[in-house]
């Protein structure tokens, strides 16, 4: 290529570019700098995002749905109406939903914020546990979940409610803290 058409090739690019520039920054055309984003914008957003975790044998482990997702500034991850099934080995998969949910930077901590519903199905479809909270704190490597809130569990047999709970949902294992009733097959117990 001749000296004088590369030139010329470098002089029209940098032409476009600074075309470009221009119309990215021309304040016509909005303020996109950070002092015009809003304070509480988020960085990036989806809406009716899914994701799908896989265990190391390639079996679905975890799924993730929620109506809109939003990235911050902090790194925390905000949702609305996130859904997840936490699949299981050895039997029927955990189902959670709450109304909000909020992520930590590093992913260990997730918050379930407004009504909680966590679940299970028998192998015929029908809930065999559901239980109901709100704000829900759950440490997402070890399944732990832990709320101070009133609680209410509902299997087949009865109702058990009271105030403050944790939960091991690997363990399928519950304590309620304080206040708690049972309620079994036409019987009232308060503990």
């Amino acid at each position: 290529m001749a000296p004088v058409l590369r030139w010329v090739l470098y002089a029209a690019l940098l032409a476009v570019a600074g075309t470009s520039a221009w119309f990215l920054y021309a304040p016509d055309f909005g303020d996109h700098s950070a002092e015009g984003a809003s304070a509480d914008a988020p960085e990036a957003y989806m809406e009716n995002f899914v994701s799908v975790e896989m265990d190391s044998a390639g079996r679905p482990g975890r799924r993730v749905e929620a109506s809109y997702m939003a990235f911050q500034a902090d790194r925390t991850v905000e949702l609305t109406d996130p859904r997840y099934v936490l699949f299981r080995d050895d039997g029927e998969p955990w189902h959670v939903q709450s109304e909000l949910g909020r992520v930590s930077p590093d992913g260990t901590v997730l918050w379930l914020i407004g009504k909680v519903d966590v679940w299970r199905n028998d192998a015929s479809g029908t809930r065999d546990l559901d239980i109901q909270t709100e704000h829900l704190m759950v440490l997402t490597a070890s399944e732990y979940g832990e709320t101070a809130e009133p609680v209410t569990i509902r299997t087949p047999a009865g109702t058990t409610s009271g105030v403050g709970m944790r939960a091991w949902l690997g363990e399928t294992r519950f304590e309620l803290l304080s206040q708690v009733r049972t309620h079994v097959d036409g019987h009232n117990r308060s503990q």
